[in-house]
């Protein structure tokens, strides 16, 4: 019996917490958490020009180099200021210069680093459901399975805020248009 109360308090933060952006974390329909992949396993398929080398393009991103960035002199710079030590452990920076921050076992996956920067489960959703080829061939069976095709203004100011220490002004549609990522019309 405690259990279960405590699992169902447990998937109530984990329901708010997601909706509120405290959390990236998930639970399907069925209470089951789905677990982060990694962009090892987006890579694979997403490198090919037929579907718009968006690995590439993720990849020579500001996204992908977010964790690295915190050990830049500038960010060791905003870090004394904020009296913090190291920025690559600390919760607060992690919490948006990586995909997952403050995530454990068993909620990932052996083939997710969290050194890889803020990758696509971070706008797309944690991808163990849908991350299968005969999955993601399927637009349809891929939302159904959790993607995030086009994740909103909502996911990126979870993070793009006025409480980042770098916050400047965040225009959703001209740094969607830096990201994008499109499949290519055929």
């Amino acid at each position: 019996m405690i259990f279960r109360i405590l699992y169902g308090i447990l998937l109530t933060l984990i329901v708010f917490g997601s909706a509120f952006g405290m959390i990236h974390a998930r639970a399907n329909e069925n209470g089951v958490l789905i677990r982060y992949v990694g962009d090892e396993t987006c890579e694979v398929c997403h490198s090919s020009a037929s579907i718009g080398k968006q690995f590439q393009i993720w990849k020579r991103s500001p996204h992908a180099r977010a964790y690295r960035d915190l050990e830049s002199p500038e960010a060791m710079t905003i870090a004394r200021k904020l009296n913090i030590a190291n920025p690559q452990k600390n919760p607060r920076c992690l919490s948006c210069h990586t995909t997952a921050a403050g995530t454990h076992l068993p909620n990932i996956i052996s083939t997710f680093r969290p050194k890889d920067g803020v990758q696509c489960e971070s706008c797309h959703a944690p991808g163990e459901d849908y991350a299968h080829y005969s999955v993601m061939i399927d637009p349809v069976k891929s939302r159904e399975a959790g993607l995030i095709i086009h994740p909103g203004e909502k996911t990126c100011i979870t993070c793009h805020n006025s409480s980042s220490p770098t916050f400047k002004e965040f225009d959703y549609q001209r740094t969607l248009a830096q990201i994008a990522h499109p499949i290519p019309k055929k």
